[in-house]
């Protein structure tokens, strides 16, 4: 182990670069140190990070010859996976730093999960200073979106309601603004108090996203408005959550929206995002996210069609994917959106609805296929799976897997292929059932038993027509 030969001075022919760290070390300790430091040591992989047995008792083991050497006081070896890696990199390109002026700062209690945090009124210009940054063009300022990251929503200024707070602040109630907002929470890593003014490090306005953007937009309108302020500093992610929560419960919130919260649904969005080409989608984890951004609408995904999505290509459930959204969420809200899962099934999942909507819009199929989409997807998930939970198998079998499906929605003949052996079967079942209207087609699709005998009928057929092998179609 290479820090414990830096250490123990065991190094054989070390650079000189790492000649130097060892005196230099060395020096701290003959400098008379009056207790022994703290020894931390960090492992990064891409991988999951997950601490097998074997692993934990190699660290075990570590920790007990750093010990031996008499040299440390406490001493922690972390080990970094993948979610790690993502929050760091996030963090080290959204944080931001400013100043702020709290009027009457009051200290709040002490919390375990909290280093300080304040209570007190701040300027509808301090606000809108924290909310902001220069444009790019140098000249005036822009709300920063990377500061409501965290947040539930974004701002809507279709909005009845901010409409109606907004033209109040334009016809003059600017001193009764105060007693009728219920204040901004701010998050921040670091803080650094002098006197009332706080110096922020990394920070997140989580709620207050509207309060924030209506002041900006009323402009000198919003001169004299003051605004209930809490700054909390908090390194806990699972303690901000909480806040998040707490402090947006008493608003009008509807219980999918903090699923945004979530770091898997934050990574997912970040991945989607930054595929490219036909691959390339959106999540929109908060609503009204992309309002405000030129992007192609029909690759904006909602959570809630995510959820029917991989319903149906990945749980088999085509007949409740189109009617029983919520009681998929409610069964399966402890299954999907794991911070262990990996996010490539679900942009997979999402992929496929989209290029599947594609070609019922533009017509390249037939109408009446249309209300087959959920079997579509749920037959090729099937299929590639093997019927196997696909959140449970080896996450390099899942990419390759993953790799099928894309492979079969992104080519547009391949995929009318399958959209076409699906349609053969559902055509044939209907027929056979003597269904005839619409709403009864409907109807019939919705059954479980439907659903059971559906996927008999395709399995028998590719099995016909396809041998046993590695890829799909």
């Amino acid at each position: 182990m290479g820090a414990y030969a830096f250490f123990d001075g065991s190094f054989l022919d070390p650079s000189e670069k790492l000649t130097d760290l060892m005196a230099a070390k060395d020096s701290v300790y003959e400098a008379a140190l009056k207790r022994n430091p703290t020894l931390r040591l960090f492992y990064v992989t891409t991988g999951s990070g997950e601490i097998s047995k074997q692993l934990k008792q190699l660290i075990d083991t570590n920790k007990t010859r750093f010990s031996d050497l008499n040299i440390f006081g406490d001493i922690e070896i972390d080990i970094l996976g993948s979610k790690e890696l993502q929050a760091g990199y996030r963090s080290a390109t959204n944080s931001i730093s400013e100043k702020i002026d709290i009027i009457k700062p009051i200290t709040l209690p002490d919390h375990p999960s909290v280093e300080q945090a304040f209570l007190g009124l701040v300027s509808a210009e301090e606000l809108v200073q924290l909310a902001t940054i220069v444009s790019a063009d140098g000249e005036g300022r822009k709300i920063n979106r990377a500061v409501f990251f965290d947040n539930i929503r974004d701002f809507d200024p279709e909005s009845s309601i901010n409409k109606g707070i907004l033209q109040e602040l334009r016809d003059g109630s600017q001193q009764s603004f105060v007693f009728k907002n219920n204040g901004v929470t701010v998050v921040a890593k670091e803080i650094n108090r002098r006197g009332d003014t706080f110096e922020l490090d990394d920070y997140q306005i989580v709620n207050g996203c509207q309060t924030s953007n209506i002041l900006f937009l009323a402009e000198s309108a919003a001169e004299g408005v003051y605004v209930p302020f809490r700054l909390i500093g908090s390194k806990d992610t699972n303690f901000v959550a909480s806040i998040i929560v707490g402090t947006n419960k008493q608003n009008e919130v509807k219980d999918d929206q903090f699923w945004a919260l979530k770091p898997f649904m934050k990574d997912l969005e970040e991945y989607c995002r930054e595929q490219t080409g036909d691959y390339r989608l959106f999540l929109e984890r908060r609503e009204n996210q992309y309002r405000n951004e030129t992007v192609e609408r029909t690759r904006i995904c909602r959570p809630s069609d995510l959820v029917k999505s991989i319903a149906a290509m990945f749980l088999f459930r085509p007949h409740r994917s189109a009617r029983d959204y919520r009681g998929i969420r409610r069964e399966f809200s402890s299954k999907i959106f794991q911070e262990s899962h990996s996010v490539i099934p679900y942009h997979v999942a999402a992929f496929a609805a989209y290029r599947t909507d594609f070609v019922i819009r533009n017509k390249r199929v037939p109408s009446t296929w249309g209300i087959y989409k959920y079997y579509v997807l749920s037959s090729i998930g099937r299929k590639v799976t093997h019927g196997r939970d696909i959140f449970e198998i080896k996450k390099s079998f899942q990419e390759k897997m993953c790799s099928d499906i894309l492979s079969v929605f992104s080519d547009e003949q391949s995929m009318l292929d399958h959209y076409g052996k699906v349609a053969e079967i559902l055509d044939k079942m209907i027929a056979e059932g003597g269904v005839s209207t619409r709403e009864k087609i409907r109807d019939f699709l919705r059954t479980e038993s439907v659903s059971t005998l559906f996927h008999q009928e395709f399995d028998q057929v590719m099995n016909e027509t396809m041998a046993p092998a590695n890829g799909l179609l």
